[in-house]
């Protein structure tokens, strides 16, 4: 049984059923989130049939009686770590429609309950924002970064708990009608989280809350950031990192989760008395952060320059639609690392930016 001790947890959020049954709210949630499906076939019926969706949504929300649909099942592959992922998907009408209501229905209010350094799905919360204040915390609090200590979940939404998830968001939410319609999304799958939902993100990160602030209370724990399952944290003194890295892993396997064998506690960089570098860098979030500079991942690099390459060898260096993106991409992230020579040497002098564009529009 996961730890139910509630460390310092917020005031619950209650008294919902007002906005999430609210016409213009609904019609908004709608009109909005369909721009990114407009290739899913219940996508224009829904819009242009949007007074009668209205309505029954706010039936079911009052009601009780929605039953999810059955997840549409495919896979992805990943070339950037050669995993074969099993992703699931609903439709946008009317699946969609009620993740997004429970979505947006509470983003206001529980966002500043969530810890200030939960990362991934939440706007303003990416790894380009967390980089920034992880080089802060490295660069003014040398004493309290100088041991980093990381662990990994193994196979984190599939081995999710559905009375851990359940539980954790009712220690934020106490609104019965929004709880009715999170519990049927949740329990429509039959283990775990699927990865594909809106609603598997945030679900996660309502129930990992108490988690987050039991890390904080660890002695010896001075700087702390979750990115979805990967979790750093940062303190002065080895051995009470060590404690509080087992506190966390027992937290987590109590809560049904399997911790990968890879975690560890190490020295972070600094450099010698001969003016060399010492210890391990942080690696996290993308990118390789030094006590005075921040690179690239080595694969990423080698990835932009074999893309890069591959660009170069078209007829008269014109990059396909999808090289193209890739490319933007990837070239906007270098301005987050410190690789202008990289980047004259790779980028700058082997392709042309104003053909990229150009692709771009075209496409």
């Amino acid at each position: 049984m996961w730890p139910k001790k509630a460390y310092n947890m917020p005031k619950r959020i209650g008294n919902l059923l007002s906005v999430m049954t609210d016409r213009n709210f609904i019609k908004g949630v709608m009109f909005e989130h369909a721009k990114k499906r407009m290739d899913d076939p219940t996508t224009v019926p829904a819009l242009l049939h949007a007074d009668e969706c209205v309505a029954q949504v706010q039936h079911w929300i009052i009601c009780g009686d929605w039953v999810p649909s059955k997840p549409i099942h495919t896979q992805h592959y990943e070339p950037s770590n050669g995993k074969l992922r099993d992703i699931d998907y609903v439709p946008f009408w009317p699946d969609g429609v009620m993740h997004w209501i429970l979505i947006d229905s509470i983003y206001d209010k529980v966002v500043p309950k969530l810890d200030p350094y939960c990362v991934a799905g939440i706007r303003g919360r990416g790894p380009h924002s967390t980089k920034k204040h992880v080089e802060y915390w490295v660069k003014t609090d040398r004493a309290g970064t100088k041991y980093g200590a990381e662990l990994d979940i193994h196979h984190n939404f599939p081995e999710t708990d559905h009375d851990f998830v359940m539980y954790g968001y009712r220690q934020l939410i106490k609104d019965k009608y929004w709880l009715r319609l999170a519990d049927a999304v949740v329990q429509s799958f039959a283990n775990g989280l699927p990865i594909g939902y809106v609603t598997s993100h945030w679900f996660q990160n309502l129930a990992m809350t108490a988690f987050d602030r039991y890390v904080r209370s660890l002695d010896g724990v001075r700087h702390y950031y979750r990115y979805v399952d990967n979790i750093h944290m940062y303190g002065p003194n080895k051995r009470k990192l060590h404690r509080a890295l087992q506190a966390a892993m027992d937290w987590l396997c109590a809560a049904g989760y399997t911790i990968n064998s890879s975690w560890q506690v190490y020295r972070t960089d600094y450099i010698g008395a001969d003016g060399e570098h010492r210890g391990r860098a942080l690696d996290g979030l993308g990118f390789v952060i030094y006590c005075d500079h921040t690179i690239y991942r080595k694969r990423t690099s080698k990835r932009l320059i074999r893309l890069c390459l591959d660009i170069s060898k078209r007829p008269r260096g014109n990059p396909t639609p999808h090289q193209a993106r890739q490319a933007a991409c990837r070239i906007g992230q270098l301005k987050h690392a410190d690789m202008h020579h990289f980047r004259v040497k790779h980028v700058d002098g082997v392709i042309s930016y104003r053909k990229i564009r150009k692709a771009i529009q075209n496409a």
